[in-house]
């Protein structure tokens, strides 16, 4: 089998198995690390924080106040000490990717016959007919049917 040889940092070679540098496989993406998965009780945390602010006044005709994620992420910290959610991007991501859906969900709840089954989870009720009919119109909202609408 052949060596590989390196060049160390410090400029001499490195032949072998040294695990000083790992090259990375071709194909291969790195992870992005801005991203996160938020759990329930986040998402519960940022809704009611989002709704505190809308009653304390700093929601307004367009949107809301300068600064709003600043407050949102505070009010975080302080239910979650050692949680590492930021305004910018975790905290607005979520907020905009929220509104994409909830628009889509309202396009598709507008039609006659669709609305939430009554298993109480929140999930979206019509028949495979009209589903197929949803989905020929925009094929993005695909995964939209099995996925829970809780707030």
């Amino acid at each position: 089998m052949s060596q590989i040889c390196r060049t160390m940092p410090n400029g001499s070679l490195s032949q072998g198995n040294s695990s000083a540098f790992q090259y990375r496989r071709p194909g291969v993406r790195r992870v992005d690390r801005s991203r996160r998965s938020w759990s329930d009780k986040e998402e519960l945390a940022l809704v009611a924080a989002m709704k505190e602010l809308v009653a304390i006044g700093w929601k307004s005709d367009n949107g809301f106040r300068s600064s709003y994620l600043t407050k949102v992420e505070e009010s975080l910290l302080h239910d979650f000490p050692t949680i590492d959610l930021r305004a910018n991007p975790h905290i607005q991501s979520k907020i905009t990717a929220w509104k994409l859906n909830y628009y889509a969900l309202f396009i598709i709840l507008e039609r006659s016959g669709v609305g939430f089954n009554v298993h109480g989870d929140y999930k979206i009720d019509c028949n495979d007919e009209q589903w197929d009919h949803i989905i020929k119109e925009d094929s993005n909202l695909r995964g939209i049917r099995t996925k829970a609408w809780p707030f």
